[in-house]
């Protein structure tokens, strides 16, 4: 994750005070000033020996593991003082996530991080694992004009799956063809629930059946299911998604046609999120009907929220 955290709260961490907070450290991105880096240089490095030495200089050896922020970022925002170490504390957790850890905070920094909407803990804070970033989120991908990605970047999330509940109200030909290319990486056998409106109120071409036939072809021995979502029972009109049984959830801020078509892959303007779930995560009902004019039916599978 990325975080700020001052010399005393590093030396607690490294000291066994707190092993959870030390198993968070380890892997983190550090924001870190020159006022922050002469109170490490002071504090740890001088001591010549000592585990959170040794991990602070492994951090500063990868520079992907640093953040820097400058003075005049600092400046931007009033938090340049020359020698207030606790602006710039606050200055780099700005910076960098919005997460500050110190050792024993003081009321006026405090106030200064519930100023700039600071996450302020210390070192004798219960760490919550599934709150920390990368537990929820595992995946991220921004799409636009200027982008080019090919199915493949979600390819191998669906890899052996054996059941994909997918939900977009609009499907086009580049729609289709997604589909079609992650389906293929899923088991043989894949039970694949596809709730859409298709050609019914005419902004689509794509008929249930076209999909359905398509998405046989590439798995054969699978089993296809198109439902048309029954609004009177749905509220979630424009969300678009894709359940992963009770592994992964894909949501995407714009239609699953963002990729394009071969060979300009022509990207529009899409954030496509993949969610951790386990068996113990939200059920969410799809209102589904087969027939326009049918009898409604649930759809349920494994969902974020």
């Amino acid at each position: 994750m990325r975080l700020a955290i001052d010399a005393e709260a590093i030396l607690a961490a490294f000291s066994g005070q707190n092993a959870e907070l030390e198993d968070v450290l380890r892997p983190s991105i550090l924001a870190i000033t020159k006022l922050i880096v002469d109170d490490y240089g002071s504090k740890i490095s001088l001591d010549g020996s000592g585990m959170s030495k040794d991990w602070l200089n492994r951090v500063y050896s990868t520079p992907q593991r640093l953040r820097m922020v400058s003075e005049a970022e600092l400046s931007e925002y009033s938090l340049a003082e020359p020698e207030d170490l606790e602006c710039h504390y606050v200055g780099a957790a700005y910076y960098n996530g919005q997460h500050l850890i110190r050792d024993a905070a003081s009321p006026s920094i405090a106030v200064k991080a519930k100023q700039f909407g600071l996450r302020l803990s210390n070192t004798s804070d219960k760490i919550d694992i599934e709150s920390l970033c990368g537990h929820k989120i595992v995946a991220h991908f921004s799409l636009n004009s200027s982008t080019s990605y090919k199915h493949n970047i979600l390819r191998d999330f669906f890899a052996n799956e054996t059941q994909v509940v997918i939900y977009d109200r609009y499907l086009k030909a580049s729609s289709l063809c997604f589909l079609e290319t992650v389906i293929r990486a899923a088991h043989k056998n894949v039970c694949v629930t596809i709730i859409s409106e298709f050609d019914s109120n005419g902004n689509s071409s794509l008929t249930k059946e076209v999909v359905q036939q398509s998405l046989k072809k590439v798995r054969p021995h699978g089993t296809i299911n198109c439902y048309y979502p029954n609004f009177k029972e749905m509220s979630d009109k424009h969300d678009r998604h894709i359940h992963l049984n009770n592994r992964l959830q894909l949501t995407f801020s714009s239609g699953m046609d963002c990729f394009g078509l071969a060979p300009e892959w022509n990207n529009s303007e899409c954030d496509i999120h993949v969610y951790f779930l386990s068996g113990e995560s939200a059920i969410r009902d799809y209102p589904v009907k087969k027939e326009i004019k049918g009898n409604g039916v649930v759809i349920k599978c494994f969902s974020k929220i």
